[in-house]
């Protein structure tokens, strides 16, 4: 990632995301922004993979809204690596996800920090698949619902 600093309260973020995933080589161009618009409020994040609104109320409560989307390849197991004719093909799963919540973060001592979060999942989708060198097939499955999730954390906050 390559930033550039505008001024005191907006940084502009650019680069490129590589990951070699079971379904092939993923590439990803990547926007990153980081906006303090007040004292209370910012707007940040790398798309297209997350970007998060968060409201300070004091040093100890922040609470905001954010939208992230993650890209997941998992290996499956392969009972007859041959069924295709084609020996080197691999089975996988692939889990496309975009998640769009509303979160509470609450400072229990400078860096160490629970979080809550909920919202709802959209455009969900899992394919199954194979891969292999002539080969490239996939059965699509959607499956959009409501997610929660609570943490603890260490934090360090910069900016």
């Amino acid at each position: 990632m390559a930033s550039h600093e505008k001024n005191r309260s907006i940084t502009l973020k650019f680069g490129l995301y590589y990951n070699k995933e079971f379904f092939g080589n993923y590439f990803m161009p990547l926007a990153g922004l980081y906006w303090k618009i007040n004292k209370k409020n910012s707007l940040f994040g790398v798309l297209p993979g997350n970007l998060d609104y968060e409201h300070k109320i004091n040093e100890r409560f922040y609470y905001g809204a954010i939208f992230r989307a993650a890209t997941n390849s998992y290996r499956r197991e392969t009972i007859d690596p041959c069924f295709s004719g084609d020996c080197s093909s691999k089975n996988y799963l692939r889990i496309d996800e975009n998640q769009l919540g509303l979160f509470m973060d609450i400072y229990l001592s400078k860096n160490i920090v629970f979080s809550g979060e909920s919202g709802y999942t959209l455009f969900r989708r899992y394919r199954f698949g194979t891969k292999g060198e002539k080969l490239h097939s996939y059965i699509n499955y959607k499956n959009d619902n409501a997610y929660f999730k609570l943490s603890i954390n260490y934090r360090m906050r910069f900016k």
